[in-house]
């Protein structure tokens, strides 16, 4: 498993088949060389979300915004949201040595050992937050479609939901073929929440892979998550 854990940090398909735990456990491996890493592969993701709430929220009242970071790694998003004025940022991740190194930087408030996939995290009440990031979280053993519920649950209405996807992702990833952009667009429809906007970059790493910045404004926390699941079950 070692060895195959070294390699499912930099080839994501290797990830394909694996538990959660163990998708975790791969993480935890590479936390101590996680910043270095990506740094080195000029990855940008986490600075257009900073941007893209940056944007959102006015100067003045960004220090009383409560953010949740999801899939929040070593705090690299955190880092590029505490200079733009936000203070109040929890991160959420499942790896140990991930929130070992995030806690590091003092830029989190609390840290949720917890997966964002789909079922309700009790420790987090509904209407939570004011705004949700994600960054590099939508691959391969990730974040899964069904955990947009849960995301949706944990903003108030009128709040903020900004994340970033390589374009490949929605080919590329099983999960998330035919299944992630419908759930999406269908979430609109259903009033939960409206697309603010959408931004491309041709960079979000490596100098290269294009991809989406997408910014959500919930519209109504009080998610049906049963009958959601019970559609993506028929589209697998």
């Amino acid at each position: 498993m070692e060895k195959t854990g070294n390699f499912a940090f930099g080839d994501f398909d290797k990830r394909d088949g694996m538990t959660p735990g163990q998708v975790a456990e791969v993480f935890t491996n590479a936390a101590g060389t996680y910043d270095e890493v990506w740094g080195s592969r000029n990855y940008r993701d986490h600075i257009y979300i900073a941007e893209g709430v940056a944007d959102y929220f006015q100067a003045d009242v960004r220090d009383s915004v409560r953010i949740l970071d999801v899939g929040a790694g070593t705090g690299m998003l955190a880092e590029q949201l505490w200079p733009r004025g936000f203070r109040q940022i929890d991160g959420l991740d499942p790896s140990t040595g991930m929130m070992t190194e995030a806690m590091k930087k003092r830029v989190y408030t609390d840290y949720y050992l917890e997966f964002m996939d789909g079922h309700t995290i009790t420790q987090l009440d509904t209407d939570s937050y004011n705004c949700l990031v994600a960054a590099a979280a939508f691959n391969t053993g990730l974040v899964p479609c069904a955990a947009l519920l849960e995301i949706t649950r944990l903003v108030k209405p009128g709040g903020l939901i900004c994340f970033g996807i390589p374009d490949a992702r929605f080919t590329d990833v099983k999960e998330y073929i035919n299944r992630l952009e419908p759930l999406m667009q269908q979430m609109e429809e259903d009033g939960l929440w409206q697309l603010l906007d959408k931004k491309h970059y041709d960079d979000f790493y490596d100098n290269a892979n294009p991809g989406n910045v997408f910014r959500y404004i919930v519209r109504a926390s009080n998610v049906d998550v049963k009958q959601y699941v019970e559609t993506l079950c028929q589209s697998c």
